[in-house]
């Protein structure tokens, strides 16, 4: 249903320009619903299609290494006999059409999957989207939601393959666009980390309640491996080992970046500390949102990161949990590193931005345990208290929490693997 041919036949009753973008939003949540409804359909046949298969082509479609999150289901699929699993390397179409600079990462995210021995190929090249279907997919899996090309998009996607995707960072916040009908609505399967979150997407789509599973986060399945070393990127491993991670969201809806007032403060106070060693790692868009806001210049962050790397190091990329295990603390004004920095057992310093939206009753419970500062002030008491002296009072009521967001003994992982299994299977 078109809302152009909607608009001619009713534009009477709607002659505001309000009421126009009503009918527009109305006319949108139509063909939404319409098209989940066939979506769905077709799922069916590909199941059907699917049960009479021996072995099960998983493509998983990435755009940023920095936002991968299946590495332990990627795991369980290379050494099963049903699954062959491959990573296909995309790029946003804000890189794609020019708007974003910052990010021409795309050989840096073959590589990432390259040097790990994984299966990869390149899904965009020569300046062209290619097509999935030459790579014979039976099920997708997606990385994130954002600026995607028509043609992968699970309503595409659904003619001939199962969709999946789980959140890329640990839902925490309540915010209307962590259920989007037009893409999570569309989906096969939305793996959910908690329930609290299935409940709340209730109230954004009727939808929600027929493709959400909750499953637990799958990133967070790294934790169940022992650290082996201290990871190299630690510049004086024998040293306090601290993480400022810094949020994006200059102008963004969830507005939970602070580093307008702290980011050059954090620089000086880890200058201040030869008795510590330092990893900055920031949003993987920390660096677009900064300069497309007129925040920084291209030079003023690059000099800035440059600042860093002198007297610690920059990590900008995926498979990160290891870092986190070994390091004492981190400073972080996002909202996944709250549940993802958890299980690392370790105290977190949360940078309070006063326009930061309304958390979750999971995001709040965890928030309570951690330490939250509204001030530079309040930053380096916190920091000289916690990290320094090493008085970490609130270390036990946090280790209770960690049950909420992981399961050591039935991993998120093992869960989807068990579920995409069970629905192949020819019963």
């Amino acid at each position: 249903m078109k809302y152009k041919i909607i608009n001619f036949l009713i534009k009477p009753l709607f002659p505001t320009k309000s009421a126009k973008k009503q009918l527009r939003r109305l006319c949108t949540d139509m063909e939404n619903r319409i098209g989940i409804l066939k979506t769905k359909k077709r799922y069916q046949k590909v199941i059907k299609r699917l049960r009479k298969q021996s072995k099960i082509r998983v493509a998983f479609i990435v755009t940023e290494n920095s936002k991968w999150g299946y590495q332990c289901l990627y795991d369980l699929f290379d050494k099963s006999d049903k699954f062959e699993p491959i990573v296909l390397i995309s790029i946003l179409t804000s890189i794609h059409d020019g708007t974003d600079k910052t990010r021409r990462n795309i050989k840096e995210n073959y590589d990432f999957f390259k040097a790990r021995g994984m299966k990869v190929e390149y899904l965009y090249k020569d300046g062209k989207y290619l097509d999935l279907r030459n790579f014979k997919p039976d099920m997708v899996f997606y990385d994130q939601p954002w600026d995607m090309p028509k043609q992968y998009t699970p309503k595409k996607v659904s003619n001939y393959a199962l969709t999946y995707y789980s959140s890329y960072c640990f839902e925490s916040i309540n915010v209307k666009e962590s259920y989007l009908e037009y893409f999570h609505g569309f989906l096969y399967k939305y793996f959910v980390e908690h329930k609290l979150n299935t409940e709340r997407y209730k109230k954004y789509s009727e939808f929600s309640e027929t493709n959400c599973e909750v499953v637990g986060y799958p990133k967070l399945d790294a934790y169940c491996n022992e650290l082996k070393k201290v990871p190299d990127i630690w510049k004086e491993p024998d040293k306090i080992k601290v993480i400022y991670a810094p949020h994006h969201s200059f102008d963004k809806i969830c507005k939970m970046t602070t580093f307008d007032y702290n980011g050059k403060f954090i620089l000086e106070l880890a200058k201040k500390h030869p008795e510590t060693t330092w990893i900055f790692k920031p949003h993987p868009r920390f660096k677009f949102a900064a300069t497309k806001t007129g925040f920084m210049t291209e030079k003023e962050i690059d000099d800035y990161y440059n600042e860093w790397e002198k007297i610690g190091a920059v990590y900008t990329q995926g498979d990160y949990i290891d870092i986190f295990k070994s390091s004492d603390v981190m400073i972080t004004d996002c909202m996944s590193f709250l549940a993802e920095y958890l299980p690392s057992k370790h105290p977190l310093i949360r940078l309070v931005s006063s326009k930061s939206p309304v958390y979750n009753s999971l995001g709040e419970l965890i928030l309570s345990e951690y330490y939250n500062v509204y001030d530079n002030e309040m930053l380096e008491k916190t920091f000289l208290d916690v990290v320094i002296n090493k008085n970490d009072t609130k270390k036990e009521k946090r280790m209770k929490l960690i049950s909420e967001i992981m399961d050591y003994n039935y991993p998120a992982s093992q869960k989807i693997y068990d579920c995409l299994l069970n629905e192949i299977s020819d019963c």
